[in-house]
């Protein structure tokens, strides 16, 4: 409990704190007096005044806040009780342009923050790619199977390229554009030499030998006081068989344990060598289904990871690989608000504050790496959410200074108060609903 809780600070604070400093940065570089910029919020705990504004750590450590002079007449009226603050530069005062650019830095940042936690990640971690394992499957009628490839074959190099990876068959293929390839293949202790010309894939537009690569049931990663933890499964464990039955990939492994949660299963695996077995029953984790509509399904998990290699790449492959992460990530949340407006989604795929603070304790137990990720996750979810176009998110001050730039009238006070409260009003409606479905969940 304690380190899902620790995780979950960790990851609100660094979100909630890039998100407040954005607008803090762009409110300076506008000019902007700002009175006080908190990392957390609650009773100051410390404080130092530099310059016009008061830097404070406050007693929670929940992200943090911002507060400008001049926000409304009423905090232009105390600002000025307190300190002399120059007309120009109080918040409301600034041109429309000027304080959208303010409003938009918060989610900004958080959108900055997803991509580089990618592309740095990426960096220094490397890109995790499958090693190069025998052919799983040929397919029938494929150039592979017209050139003679068999189940079980090793391709060692295409075109005199060295094949280090299977991610590198698919790379040197789509290099020579369907022109004709020249492998050498391992088949036993026998090295061949075959030639063969790859097709188009229409849907992937991407050249295809006709080969099939399953990933082999050596484990790669274990959660934490997961049930195959405490079984004493650790990374390097190859599953031999389940329940008695051999196994050879990955695939059969989630095959046989995800129908059966609750359900004793036994396993057998070797170890440096050695061979254990143990009865492990799997957790009832929440898992996405399938097909049309999107719903949340309970399956069975024991907590264990596929084995992937690190390949490292250059700083300019991991922004590569970063934006495509990236890309992939906002266009999931995307499309998964688009589901959830059209009934598409099953209502209990949405979780608060409760269910956040769950992913970041298993993303923990998974391994800091993981944690790492979920904060971009997070944080991207932060910057769309804010730009909903009603207040008091940032995307609702938006449109009201986007209003304001249109028409070159400042909306009044009262009807900023009124949009505010029916904003207040929604959101206050968004977090019950949000905090009953957490409830619901963890009885589900």
């Amino acid at each position: 409990m304690l380190l899902t809780i620790a995780a979950f600070f960790f990851v609100l604070s660094i979100v909630v704190f890039v998100h407040e400093f954005g607008h803090f940065i762009v409110a300076k570089l506008n000019r902007v007096y700002v009175l006080t910029f908190s990392f957390g919020f609650g009773p100051k705990i410390l404080k130092k005044r530099f310059g016009d504004t008061e830097y404070a750590i406050s007693a929670i450590p929940f992200g943090g806040y911002v507060k400008f002079a001049g926000e409304t007449d009423e905090d232009s009226d105390e600002a000025h009780e307190e300190i002399d603050v120059p007309q120009d530069m109080l918040y409301r005062e600034k041109a429309p342009l000027r304080k959208m650019s303010i409003v938009v830095a918060g989610p900004f940042m958080n959108f900055a923050l997803a991509f580089l936690v990618y592309v740095f990640s990426i960096y220094f971690e490397g890109v995790y790619v499958s090693p190069n394992n025998p052919i799983s499957e040929v397919v029938k009628g494929s150039p592979a199977e017209i050139a003679g490839l068999h189940e079980g074959d090793l391709i060692l190099s295409i075109n005199g390229e060295k094949v280090n990876y299977w991610d590198d068959i698919t790379r040197i293929t789509n290099k020579y554009e369907g022109r004709e390839l020249e492998l050498k293949v391992l088949r036993g202790s026998d090295t061949l030499s075959m030639h063969l010309r790859p097709e188009l894939d229409s849907d992937s537009e991407k050249w295809k030998l006709g080969i099939i690569y399953t990933l082999p049931s050596k484990i790669g990663t274990v959660k934490k006081d997961s049930p195959a933890y405490k079984a004493g499964i650790r990374p390097g464990a190859v599953i031999t068989a389940i329940n008695d039955t051999t196994i050879s990939s990955y695939g059969e492994l989630e095959e046989k344990v995800h129908p059966r949660p609750g359900v004793p299963i036994k396993f057998t695996w070797v170890y440096e060598g050695k061979e254990f077995s143990a009865v492990i029953v799997p957790d009832a984790v929440e898992a996405a289904s399938g097909g049309e509509k999107l719903d949340v399904i309970k399956i069975g998990q024991i907590g264990v990871g596929p084995f992937y290699e690190k390949k490292k790449v250059s700083f300019i492959d991991s922004i590569r690989y970063g934006s495509g992460a990236f890309r992939n990530l906002f266009l999931s949340i995307l499309s998964f608000l688009g589901k959830l407006f059209t009934g598409k989604a099953s209502l209990k795929a949405i979780g608060g504050p409760i269910r956040v603070g769950q992913m970041a304790g298993d993303m923990i137990r998974w391994g800091f790496s993981y944690l790492v990720y979920f904060l971009a996750f997070f944080s991207l979810n932060l910057a769309i959410f804010n730009l909903f176009p009603i207040l008091p998110f940032d995307g609702g001050h938006f449109v009201v200074y986007l209003g304001e730039l249109i028409t070159s009238r400042r909306l009044s006070d009262r009807a900023q108060q009124i949009m505010m409260q029916i904003g207040y009003i929604i959101l206050l409606a968004l977090m019950v609903f949000v905090f009953s479905m957490d409830i619901i969940n963890i009885f589900r």
